[in-house]
């Protein structure tokens, strides 16, 4: 690793003694996430993934990440039904493009900002929004029984969208395990509750912490703008490709409260393969 340019931070593992389900709550508004005592935060090396290997490209078929250039239409993305209407099918043309994916359907989003009256921060915690069990079960919960049926049996992947919507990311950037460097053992089922900031309903789910392994491989990309998007992998039907990227936001080196707070939008898509 010392051959490359790395951030040495700490990111938030669970603890390797740990035996219990960990919990994180959301609020709901504007207040940080809260970790049951299961989790630690650890120094953990992160490789700059621009300089680590210029010839290497990182993708969601081996590692479970992938950088990609994308210039969408600019749209109000505090507008739930705008992002909807104009945003989503952006998001998915980007998809088709990078993966060759017949058929793709973007079904939620997150803006994340990190400042006031924002009732979704960077989340500092190492996971992957899905577990081998809760992926299938996601699909089956936010698509139509007819796309379920037209693809049953074909390979679909979930595969979320991130992208700045404030320029160059200066503060709290994601950092992404790399899937070959994960060992099936550390990963740990946690439960995750939050409170929707308007209709106050208490929504729970179960998703992938993880136990750190000093064979672990981290990546992130630096200076972030809005003319990239990071596509990572939450779930994949097909075993014999990565299965997902773990990720987390970090804090850079030194940026304390300088620097401008990362606005970001991540698009969460399930995409098929009619092959």
């Amino acid at each position: 690793m010392s051959d490359y340019m790395t951030e040495k931070t700490k990111l938030h593992f669970i603890k390797a003694e740990s035996t219990a389900v960990p919990v994180i709550n959301y609020s709901g508004f504007d207040e940080q996430q809260e970790y049951s005592d299961d989790y630690i935060f650890q120094e953990t090396e992160v490789i700059d993934a621009r300089l680590a290997n210029p010839e290497q490209t990182f993708s969601l078929d081996k590692e479970g990440f992938e950088l990609a250039s994308f210039t969408p239409n600019e749209v109000d993305f505090l507008t739930p039904e705008i992002v909807k209407s104009d945003y989503y099918p952006q998001v998915e043309s980007l998809i088709k493009k990078q993966t060759g994916a017949t058929d793709v359907f973007a079904f939620d989003h997150t803006v994340r900002r990190g400042i006031k009256n924002s009732n979704r921060h960077p989340a500092y915690h190492v996971h992957n929004d899905y577990t081998h069990e809760t992926g299938p079960i996601r699909a089956q919960s936010v698509l139509d029984e007819a796309i379920l049926k037209r693809f049953a049996g074909k390979r679909m992947i979930q595969i979320n969208v991130w992208r700045s919507i404030a320029g160059v990311v200066e503060k709290d950037p994601l950092a992404f395990l790399d899937f070959s460097t994960l060992d099936s053992k550390d990963l740990v089922k946690a439960k995750i509750s939050f409170n929707d900031m308007h209709s106050t309903e208490k929504h729970q789910g179960e998703i992938f912490a993880l136990k750190k392994n000093n064979n672990q491989k981290w990546y992130y990309y630096p200076r972030m703008d809005g003319t990239e998007a990071i596509l990572i992998k939450g779930f994949d039907s097909d075993p014999s490709y990565s299965r997902f990227a773990m990720h987390t936001a970090f804090p850079l080196l030194g940026q304390g409260d300088s620097g401008k707070p990362r606005q970001s939008i991540e698009t969460r898509t399930y995409a098929f393969f009619d092959i």
